[in-house]
């Protein structure tokens, strides 16, 4: 496997999955630590993506990597997830205008579940048209939208927009099994490298524990924790 190849599959493999951590908590009984784990899962999602945006750009013949090449980088990440965080919550804020300026758009509850997929999904377009991370862009979205746009929903509104981005939410992730259980077969024929599978778990396993007994030890260090982890 060349080095371009590795690099590309470390970008992909370097976000953990989520799936596991949030099917043990429960959003009813502890929402924070339920919105944290889920929003952390996200943001490492949007950090691969563009990782390998970065990866594709300066692995091709054209492109020179000199001394500044890092601080380019780091610099075009910034750039990205501020005009990314913009865009969501320029959109969220025009929704949440929308909807108390203009009440007559709250009668029907099938027209506000409307508006509302209708800015995420603009302020996605958006981001990515202008080559930002549209994955940023709707994760602020829609956090904007829930601390605003929310409570200018009528109740019927808020009920039936719940139920719809609840169903859309579990479909889509079905989805996402589905096809990548489907799509495993299309790769038997490739070659595969074990040492580059045993390599990536042993460094997963050893950056996620050193990053979360590492933050655990910086808060313990700066900050008091009583017994139930709750920082003070």
């Amino acid at each position: 496997m060349e080095a371009r190849e590795c690099m590309l599959m470390c970008s992909l493999l370097c976000a953990s999955d989520v799936v596991a951590a949030v099917s043990l908590v429960s959003f009813e009984k502890e929402p924070s630590l339920y919105s944290i784990v889920f929003g952390e899962g996200i943001t490492n999602d949007a950090v691969s993506i563009i990782l390998f945006n970065t990866v594709m750009r300066y692995t091709t013949k054209n492109s020179k990597i000199s001394a500044g090449t890092p601080f380019i980088i780091m610099y075009k990440f910034i750039c990205l997830a501020l005009y990314s965080f913009s865009i969501g919550i320029v959109f969220a804020l025009m929704s949440a205008i929308l909807l108390k300026k203009y009440r007559s758009f709250t009668k029907s509850p099938i027209v506000e579940t409307m508006i509302i997929f209708l800015f995420g999904y603009i302020s996605y377009v958006v981001s990515e048209i202008t080559e930002n991370s549209g994955i940023i862009t709707l994760l602020t979205c829609s956090i904007v939208m829930s601390h605003y746009t929310w409570y200018n929903l009528s109740p019927q509104g808020k009920h039936a927009s719940y139920i719809v981005f609840e169903f859309l939410g579990h479909a889509m992730e079905a989805f996402v099994f589905i096809y990548l259980g489907i799509t495993f077969f299309s790769f038997k024929e490739l070659r595969w490298s074990w040492h580059l599978f045993v390599a990536e778990i042993i460094i997963i396993i050893v950056g996620r524990l050193i990053g979360t007994i590492g933050l655990l030890e910086l808060f313990s260090c700066c900050c008091k924790m009583d017994s139930g982890l709750n920082i003070k």
